[in-house]
């Protein structure tokens, strides 16, 4: 007896569970972001990369202090872990509202809210870049930064500060730090070389999803 395969119709296709049927392809980067319908999911993004500004000085991690230096091929870049953060603050799209940790995401980037004369520094926290989306809005602003795109690089500008963006100087093993003044002798432009891609589902346990693509730069 031979069985026939039932045919599905359009309504019974638009039903059905993402998690139903076969899994995208994730050769490349574009399905990022794997939609659920149950809302009980909670989805957490995690991108690693490292960094490095146009006079090819990529930052590392000396002591707890952030520093630029350039890459002689025998340099180790310091890992960065970048999230998205849910707060949004200005008319710049909230996902380029992103969270910035390294030391295994153990440290995040941190610029407090000042008022003028004084000037915002930039600081490590001890705090895990997977908590700082619990955060309330207040505390949550000095750990956000407005990720944008000039041309094939980024700046990365304090939320809590606008018109302050992170540089590197272009004197080597300096430290990184926060700047309103833009120029030839501060760089606030970057590139972010991937090195891989980690999406957590979290539902009564963890299914995690990793890709390694080295050396890329991409747009976050």
């Amino acid at each position: 007896m031979s069985l026939a395969k039932k045919s599905m119709n359009p309504s019974q296709r638009q039903n059905r569970h993402p998690g139903d049927g076969p899994r995208p392809s994730f050769g490349g980067f574009q399905p990022l972001r794997y939609c659920f319908s149950d809302s009980t999911i909670k989805s957490i993004k995690l991108m690693k990369c490292t960094i490095r500004d146009p006079n090819q000085q990529v930052l590392v991690l000396e002591n707890g202090v952030l520093k630029a230096v350039p890459d002689k091929g025998t340099t180790t870049p310091e890992t960065f872990y970048i999230s998205t953060s849910q707060l949004s603050t200005t008319s710049i799209k909230k996902e380029n509202h992103i969270f910035l940790a390294v030391s295994k995401g153990e440290l995040c980037l941190h610029c407090d809210t000042v008022k003028d004369p004084e000037h915002p520094s930039l600081q490590l926290k001890k705090k895990n870049i997977k908590e700082l989306n619990s955060l309330n809005s207040k505390e949550s602003l000095p750990f956000t930064f407005l990720k944008e795109q000039i041309g094939s690089y980024f700046t990365l500008e304090s939320a809590a500060n606008h018109g302050y963006f992170i540089y590197t100087s272009n004197i080597p093993r300096q430290p990184v730090g926060v700047t309103k003044d833009l120029g030839k002798e501060k760089n606030t432009q970057f590139e972010f070389e991937n090195i891989s891609v980690n999406l957590s589902v979290v539902q009564d346990g963890v299914y995690k999803l990793t890709m390694a693509k080295p050396c890329m730069t991409m747009e976050l």
